[in-house]
């Protein structure tokens, strides 16, 4: 079994069983059996797909299976099967080709007769899929990319599948001006979805790579307008040394405390969306962890693990001659 993947409603789950083998493939490759499975009837399960050995990817570019990939529930409807396929056959995307190169395709399952509806077109893309993530509201957010100058795109897509708008199209290796991930949180039906502080906003977040190491930040991403804005909320706090770039701080103010410590985002609290559970360690203090709020910056300390070995604090490196 490659992959199991509970429906929304919790009466499907979703297998993926690796079922032809090749010694000329990775395991990736190998052959699989797409197969739901109804847990409410003893013998009830239905064929997705049966996908043969993916040897005959081209070697070039972008170039990927020609047969559907990347199957998934989606998580805005009960059972309604997900995936990508490539409209060009797989070729490279340096080769001629008129129109769109992937497409996202939507399946839905009778939950009567446990039979598939025919496949639908969700939304077309012009590079390579990537991902695709959802808010609760069932508008969601595709990526795609273009592996021969390492770019990528997302997209904002409505209910229908329609891109309304792109968020940025940019190139992944640039990891100093990376604008981060949409945040995600669990719901209630088990399924991850984008967290939305207002229905035109997503939270962002991101390791914060810069030239005095990385930072992890939050930001909040407003797409309501014609321009998208992006607001800073919480970063790491900045070293002692080193030269700092006011429009990546919160607020456009280069922080007054500077601090040798390292802080990370644990998760944003879904009581009110404006507490923070973040880490934070230095080179002499174990990592502990920390409420913090958005809104007041005041702070409560959760743990306060001490140092495991205190005899050996001080002790530095030394060259010894003899």
């Amino acid at each position: 079994i490659r992959s199991l993947q509970s429906s929304p409603c919790g009466r499907f789950v979703l297998a993926q069983i690796a079922t032809k083998f090749s010694y000329s493939v990775p395991m990736s490759r190998f052959g699989k059996d797409v197969i739901i499975w109804d847990l409410q009837s003893d013998n009830g399960s239905v064929e997705v797909a049966s996908l043969p050995v993916d040897d005959e990817i081209p070697l070039s570019y972008d170039a990927c299976s020609r047969h559907p990939r990347s199957f998934q529930f989606h998580p805005c409807r009960d059972h309604t099967i997900l995936f990508a396929k490539a409209l060009d056959g797989g070729e490279g995307l340096s080769e001629a080709f008129d129109g769109e190169r992937d497409a996202l395709y939507l399946q839905t399952l009778d939950e009567n007769n446990l039979t598939l509806g025919t496949p639908e077109a969700f939304v077309k893309l012009d590079w390579r899929y990537s991902d695709v993530d959802f808010c609760e509201s069932g508008i969601g957010i595709v990526e795609e990319y273009r592996w021969k100058d390492r770019m990528e795109r997302k997209w904002i897509l409505d209910e229908k599948g329609n891109k309304t708008k792109m968020l940025w199209e940019r190139s992944w290796e640039d990891r100093y001006s990376a604008p981060g991930e949409p945040l995600t949180r669990r719901a209630a039906n088990g399924s991850y979805f984008i967290v939305q502080p207002t229905p035109t906003s997503i939270y962002l977040r991101g390791p914060g790579a810069s030239p005095v190491g990385d930072r992890p930040f939050l930001d909040r991403l407003d797409f309501g307008s014609e321009e998208t804005k992006t607001t800073r909320l919480w970063r790491c706090a900045a070293p002692l040394e080193g030269d700092l770039d006011a429009t990546k701080e919160v607020g456009g103010v280069i922080p007054s405390e500077r601090k040798d410590i390292y802080e990370s985002m644990v998760c944003l609290l879904p009581s009110d969306n404006d507490t923070l559970m973040i880490s934070r360690e230095g080179k002499e203090t174990p990592r502990n962890y920390f409420l913090t709020k958005l809104s007041d910056k005041s702070e409560v300390q959760v743990t306060d693990f001490q140092h495991p070995q205190p005899d050996l604090l001080g002790i530095t490196k030394e060259m010894v001659q003899y």
